[in-house]
């Protein structure tokens, strides 16, 4: 009875430090808000995807690019990455214990816990520090329990936030002015998406919805989304379909878990035509992770495998020409490129041809008209926003941040599923 006793409390002794050292390794908050939103605008010059977050006791403001695949998101500072807003984390640290998990390599660098920082824009990586910081927040609007209005809570913070520091200036190069760094919204333990979740307590889940303009907006946590002031619900009927994983790292320099987002995309659509082409490149070679359908922010344009492109806009092209559009001279990087003077207009967009994206169980995503399937380039002259991607593209199709907008896009971590609504503005 003793010797059963004590292994029961040694047991519960384990078992304790063990929850201790999770719980230490994550960010905290006493603040349970519903769920986060954060503003995200489009840069014209780059076309990449840029929100902002306040950093440290101050909460200065800093602007950073959205890498929906990204695994660690990191800051530049030429200053040193010991300051006022954040500080290094201690190699022996559970935080480091939990980089392992998202970022590899990792290793020790005076003391101080190191990993690689990287721009996927330019294909380029560093060195970079941990660090750890005050992170302040917007929560989501709530429902006013008076006037059962739609309101804004106040600001929250979350401690211990972590994520890359790099003092290379080469590894802002590509991003947009002003930017200081790249956030990831990845499936990796060090994404926004599972720090905001460790944090605040709420699922690890968001959803994204990107515009042309300045009104897009990044939602952590659970629907309803709520765009602040507006009562505006992004939330319309929701089609879903399973988030598929790559068992293949993304990076060279990594043996990290693969945190990109991939579909599985099983036929593509053109008015109801069937795009003929090789079917094995829409799925992932278990051996070498080449193939299928990911999502990307830091791509403008959905890229596809040379074969599958050319079999895309060739039926493109020929729908359209049924319905009386006129093509005109290719503009780069685009290949199909048309009269919009030919098109006929209706109050809700122009009428082009529609395309479908097949998904398992039928499921269906629509893409059409001006809003995320063509691209205006000129007086008159609209083109097929989709671009080649090379006849050894890693990935078959990558779709880009074009073809992302006007649509609410919700990525259920723990349960691999993704919801997308049918385009919103078009």
């Amino acid at each position: 009875m003793a010797s059963c006793s004590f292994s029961s409390l040694l047991l519960s002794v384990l078992l304790f430090l063990l929850l201790r050292s999770f719980s230490n390794a994550q960010p905290f908050s006493s603040s349970r808000p519903r769920g986060l939103v954060f503003p995200v605008h489009k840069d014209p010059a780059t076309l990449q995807y840029v929100t902002q977050i306040s950093l440290g006791a101050t909460k200065v403001p800093v602007n950073f690019v959205v890498d929906l695949g990204g695994k660690v998101s990191w800051i530049h500072s030429k200053g040193g990455c010991s300051t006022s807003l954040y500080s290094p984390v201690d190699c022996k640290s559970p935080q480091c214990s939990l980089a392992t998990k998202s970022a590899s390599p990792v290793f020790c660098v005076n003391n101080t816990c190191s990993l690689y920082a990287a721009n996927l824009i330019t294909h380029s990586a560093t060195n970079a520090d941990l660090v750890s910081g005050v992170v302040t927040v917007q929560p989501s609007d709530v429902i006013d329990p008076t006037t059962g209005e739609w309101i804004s809570g106040p600001n929250v913070t979350a401690l211990k936030f972590p994520f890359g520091c790099e003092t290379t200036i080469g590894l802002l190069e590509g991003l947009p002015k002003g930017v200081k760094g790249m956030v990831s919204l990845g499936r990796s333990s060090l994404s926004l998406a599972s720090q905001f979740s460790a944090a605040f307590r709420f699922p690890r889940k968001f959803a994204l919805y990107l515009s042309s303009a300045d009104n897009g907006f990044v939602f952590f946590g659970d629907a309803p989304y709520i765009i602040q002031h507006s009562g505006w619900q992004l939330m319309s009927s929701l089609s879903y379909t399973p988030l598929l994983l790559n068992p293949m790292a993304t990076e060279s320099w990594s043996t990290a878990p693969n945190s990109d987002y991939y579909i599985d995309v099983k036929s593509i659509e053109i008015d109801g035509e069937v795009v003929r082409l090789n079917k094995a490149l829409l799925s992932i070679n278990k051996k070498d992770g080449v193939g299928g359908t990911r999502f990307s922010t830091l791509d403008p344009y959905t890229a596809m495998q040379t074969s599958i492109y050319k079999a895309f806009t060739s039926v493109y092209i020929k729908r359209a020409k049924a319905m009386g559009i006129s093509r005109v001279a290719s503009v780069a990087p685009f290949t199909a490129c048309f009269n919009s003077s030919t098109m006929t207009q209706r109050p809700e967009g122009y009428l082009v041809p529609t395309i479908n994206l097949v998904l398992p169980k039928n499921v269906k995503w629509q893409m059409i008209g001006t809003g995320n399937s063509l691209v205006y380039v000129r007086d008159n002259v609209f083109c097929l926003g989709f671009v080649d991607g090379g006849s050894t593209a890693r990935t078959s199709i990558v779709i880009g941040g074009h073809q992302m907008q006007y649509n609410v896009l919700q990525f259920d971590i723990p349960r691999s599923r993704l919801g997308f609504s049918p385009p919103m503005q078009v």
